[in-house]
This record gives structure tokens, C-alpha cells and sequence, in this order.
């Protein structure tokens, strides 16, 4: 079978989000189970730069066909890229099915209404950016409903079948995608690459002047207002009245810098700048290592998918506190891998002073998150389940494990 994955950024771009590790850790893990893979993409870096790969020419990563293509609008994500869409009209037919990932550039677009003309099978993974909290609390409302009147919808009634990761974020997306068959397949890491490392714990926190003994709390992504940082600087003062030891690790690229200036007079009018440690964008290799220097993973985002750095984190056996705005927080709840709240200051206090009072159950909730990641998360099933849905598509086919709807 020959898979054609389209997208606007792919590996080392790892600046764009965890969607970009999810599709590299797919491509890799079809193209291990025999699947010719082939990934059309752009050298957009996440951060405005571009990632320095040669263009317009395959190189193998993982066993996976990639091309990389120059694109000519767009700052941290690619927009638009003619080079790529050429390639796609010339060598679409080649392909069993085609693969898209994201709604909102021009290459998605384009890419949808070639597949159609050439009457081959699609798929779209819109990655949480149809559900309802993310369409209407992120961005301008404005500029979102004409784009999606006009091009966005187009996308998704010209695919044969949507993937959402998880029941949660169908729901919150059937507005947008009342018709158009979809089936369920979660994104996927390879758990056994995560553990806890007690050498990797004491090494990170030495050099990041933490004491052995610390509460760390560990917020790991995109600096950005839907992330709800806030939420989390504001809990502190009542954290640090119980255990004068509780830090805050803020990692990750900053997509708003007027945000980033908020999070940080908020920390100082707070005064407690002296236990956040900021970290800007960390080195891919260097991920397992917060993870294992950190006790809890804190995510109250008032809209979110099912989060790559949640996943991995709970494969880690690092237990979660993320709000009912995360599309598999009821998968998260009903394991017991972490603690559930709404995206009120107030609830996360809440979470977090529990936290502090009863030290036994991070045990607890450690120890669920790791088989929580095992059950649910593993790269080579989800591959295969990814390997079904293809056939189902091709065939005609609905496999009840997918839930096709």
C-alpha cells in the first residue's frame, strides 16, 4: 500500500507542535510494518526560520520517503507552497490514499481539491482545530467563520473520511463535520522509548539548582494564551505556604511574546519569579529528562487535543493536571492518570493543594498514567489500527474497532 502523508511542517520541525512528532512517529511506524510512505512537506521550522534540509528532493528518514519544499507565505507555519502542490498534481495518482493534516493553511486547501479531481481517497486529521472551545476561543472569530465558510469547510466535504483521536474531540467537532464518515484513531508514541530515570532526575535538577526533594510542576509546549499558564502562577502563593519547595518548569517556544510579558509581571506582582525556571525551546533529545526531573505535568488549556508532551509524559509515568478542555480527559479521569479540573484558577488550586496535602498519591497516579499510556498509546497499535482504517477506506469497509461514524 503507498501512503502519501501532506503537511505543512514535519521532523526536526518539532517548534510547529506535537502534531508533527504524532505524523512522524506514524510515518515510521507504517513504514516498519511495509507500507511505502512518502510525506510532502515544506522546511518551515515553527519559528519563523526554515529547517536545514535539502529541498526538493527525497531523503530517507525512518524508512519514510520525505520531501521537503520551500513555501512562499507564512511565518511560524507554512501557508502556501507552489513547488509542493506541483509535485502533488504530477504524482497523485501513484498513491493508494493521501493523508492531510490541518485545515487552516492554503496547502491543505489545494491539496484537498487535487485529491478530489483525481478521485483518490482522503483523509483529513484536522488535530483538534475543529473543535468547538478551539474554533471559537482561539484567534479571531472573525477571520475563522469567513475562511471556513469560503475554503475550510471545502476541505472536509471533499474528504472520504476524517480521523479525530478521540471520541471527545468528535463530539466537540460534529458541528463542523456533520456528514463526512469519520473513525477514531489516536496519535501514538513508542512507550518503551519513556520510563522514569532517577540518574536522568538528579542530573536535570542539579543543573537547574533544584533540591532533591522539590515539588516540580512541568508545563512542556507552545507558549501561548490558550494554554492557560496563568492559571498555574496564580496557584502558586497558596502551594508555597504549604511546601516552600514547589517549582514551576515553563518549557517550550513563545508564540505570543505579549503573553510571555504577562506571565512574567504576573509571576513578579505574585512574587514568586524565584520558583518559576524558564526554559524557552529545549532540545528534542533532552524531553526525557523533564519529564523524570518532574512530579506533575500541568496542562489547563482552555482547548486542546489529545496533547503529544501528555502522552509521552504519562508513558514516562508522570501524571497529569489538565482541564476538561483537553479532548481525552475522560480516557485521562477514568484511568486515574492524573487530576481533571475546569480552566478556573480556582479548581487548579484546588488540584494542586491536594497535591501537596496527600504526597501518596502521585504514587498512585504515576504508576495508573504509565499503564494508562501502555493501553491506549503505543505506537504499534495504533499503527495498525492506522492500517485498518486505511483498508476499511479503500474497501468500503467499516471495522467496529475504528467507530466509524
Amino acid at each position: 500500500m503507498k501512503i502519501l502523508q501532506v503537511l505543512t511542517s514535519y521532523e526536526p520541525a518539532w517548534a510547529v507542535g506535537g502534531s508533527i512528532t504524532a505524523t512522524s512517529n506514524l510515518c515510521r511506524a507504517l513504514a516498519k510494518k511495509g507500507l511505502e510512505v512518502t510525506v510532502y512537506t515544506t522546511n518551515a521550522d515553527g519559528t519563523g526560520g526554515k529547517v536545514p534540509v535539502p529541498v526538493g528532493k527525497p531523503i530517507d528518514l525512518g524508512g519514510v520517503e520525505v520531501w521537503y519544499f520551500p513555501y512562499e507565505l507564512g511565518g511560524r507555519r507554512a501557508f502556501y507552497s507552489r513547488s509542493l502542490l506541483k509535485k502533488l498534481r504530477e504524482n497523485v495518482r501513484n498513491f493508494d490514499l493521501i493523508q492531510a493534516a490541518g485545515i487552516w493553511q492554503w496547502i491543505c486547501v489545494e491539496a484537498a481539491k487535487i485529491v478530489r479531481a483525481e478521485n483518490r481517497p482522503l483523509v483529513i486529521t484536522p488535530h483538534s482545530s475543529l473543535m468547538k472551545s478551539s474554533f471559537y476561543e482561539i484567534g479571531s472569530k472573525w477571520i475563522k467563520r469567513n475562511y471556513w465558510k469560503f475554503f475550510g469547510q471545502k476541505i472536509i466535504n471533499r474528504a472520504t473520511a476524517v480521523q479525530f483521536l478521540c471520541e471527545g474531540e468528535r463530539e466537540e467537532s460534529r458541528e463542523f463535520c456533520p456528514s463526512t464518515p469519520s473513525f477514531i484513531v489516536p496519535n501514538g508514541i513508542e512507550v518503551n522509548k519513556y520510563s522514569r530515570n532517577i540518574e536522568k532526575r538528579r542530573a536535570l535538577r542539579k543543573t537547574l539548582n533544584l533540591p532533591d526533594s522539590a515539588l516540580v510542576l512541568l508545563f512542556l509546549g507552545r507558549v501561548n494564551p490558550k494554554k492557560q499558564i496563568e492559571l498555574v502562577i496564580n496557584s502558586l502563593p497558596s502551594l508555597l505556604r504549604l511546601r516552600p519547595d514547589v517549582y514551576f518548569i515553563i518549557s517550550g517556544p513563545v508564540d505570543d511574546f505579549d503573553y510571555l510579558k504577562m506571565l512574567k509581571d504576573l509571576a513578579s506582582r505574585l512574587k514568586v519569579e524565584s520558583h518559576l525556571i524558564w526554559t524557552g525551546l529545549i532540545e528534542h533529545h533532552l524531553v526525557q529528562s523533564y519529564y523524570s526531573a518532574s512530579d506533575l505535568m500541568v496542562l489547563p488549556s482552555k482547548a486542546e487535543g489529545i496533547s503529544m508532551s501528555l502522552t509521552e509524559a504519562m508513558a514516562a509515568s508522570l501524571p497529569l493536571l489538565i482541564s476538561n478542555r483537553v479532548a481525552n480527559y475522560r480516557e485521562i479521569e477514568a484511568d486515574r492518570a492524573g487530576l481533571v479540573t475546569e480552566p478556573k484558577t480556582e479548581s487548579v488550586e484546588k488540584a494542586l493543594v491536594r497535591i501537596c496535602q496527600e504526597p501518596a498519591l502521585l504514587d498512585e497516579l504515576s504508576e495508573n498514567a504509565r499503564r494508562s499510556a501502555e493501553k491506549r498509546y503505543d505506537i504499534e497499535a495504533v499503527a495498525s489500527l492506522m492500517i485498518k482504517a486505511y483498508e476499511d477506506i479503500i474497501s468500503g469497509r467499516q471495522s467496529p474497532e475504528l467507530n466509524w461514524q
